[in-house]
């Protein structure tokens, strides 16, 4: 009975948190910013305590589904955007307005951790030391690519408000432009190693779970499709100095590549988590 409730007051204070941050995006005022930044806080905790609390009430064999992949995941977008707002180096007010971008993204993943509960867990069989770290690196991969993404979004708005003249208002409480475009690169340089194992080692796990499956599933034909786009938006940035608002779509392209993997995934029938 707890952990529906917990998932429910987690739901509510991540709707909140967004909530409060668009309203500091678009209105200011320190308060507000507060106040988003609390309510995320208090979702983070709820939602820490949602991932716990059935571990306390009982002994389940980890499944490593697509479920839980998305809560785990869900959480840690949050977490690292906290640490990234709250550290005493950052520009903390105009940092924390990024949460109007990336809490969202966060309640979308924990409303897909709800979604689909009759997952089954992956059998004995075929389970190996390969598949953590499969699932594991995925996470943190998509993790990285979701505070991209917001960033992204963020670095179009603003780039957009420029372009238009509109001076004040969310152009103010905004990050810089040259300063969106060097996070958005690091999350990506951050997620795109851990990804690019997280598709090898699914290659690998696919092969061990069926031998004779076909050498590209639809799932990891999107999940190479995602894999090539972040490749190209650091291959063209690196080489050809293509950064800025072609850096940002490519950005958002390579990630709603990923959320059509995972949501092929939270709505297919089996279990397990690959690429």
């Amino acid at each position: 009975m707890i952990v529906p409730i917990l998932f429910g007051v987690t739901a509510l204070a991540y709707l909140v948190a967004s909530g409060l941050f668009l309203a500091f995006l678009l209105r200011g005022g320190e308060a507000l910013g507060r106040a988003a930044l609390g309510a995320l806080g208090a979702g983070t905790i709820s939602h820490l305590v949602f991932l716990v609390a059935p571990a306390l009430s009982a002994a389940p064999v980890l499944a490593l589904d697509i479920r839980e992949s998305l809560a785990v995941g869900s959480l840690l977008v949050s977490l690292a955007f906290l640490v990234t707002t709250l550290t005493p180096r950052a520009p903390s007010t105009r940092l924390s307005v990024l949460g109007a971008f990336i809490t969202p993204v966060t309640l979308v993943f924990f409303l897909g951790a709800g979604l689909h509960r009759n997952v089954t867990s992956v059998p004995e069989g075929v389970r190996s030391a390969l598949l953590p770290v499969h699932v594991g690196v995925n996470v943190l991969g998509v993790v990285a690519f979701a505070l991209a993404f917001g960033v992204a979004v963020a670095y179009v708005v603003q780039e957009r408000q420029l372009r238009q003249k509109r001076i004040g208002g969310m152009l103010s409480r905004l990050p810089p432009l040259d300063v969106l475009d060097a996070l958005g690169f690091r999350f990506i340089a951050i997620g795109f190693p851990l990804f690019t194992l997280g598709v090898v080692s699914g290659a690998l796990w696919a092969v061990r779970l069926d031998p004779d499956a076909p050498a590209l599933s639809t799932s990891q034909l999107v999940g190479l499709l995602a894999w090539l786009t972040f490749a190209a938006v650091l291959g063209l940035r690196v080489g050809a100095g293509w950064r800025g608002r072609r850096a940002a779509y490519g950005t958002m392209a390579g990630f709603l590549c990923t959320c059509l993997l995972l949501l092929g995934y939270v709505f297919r029938d089996g279990s397990g988590v690959g690429s």
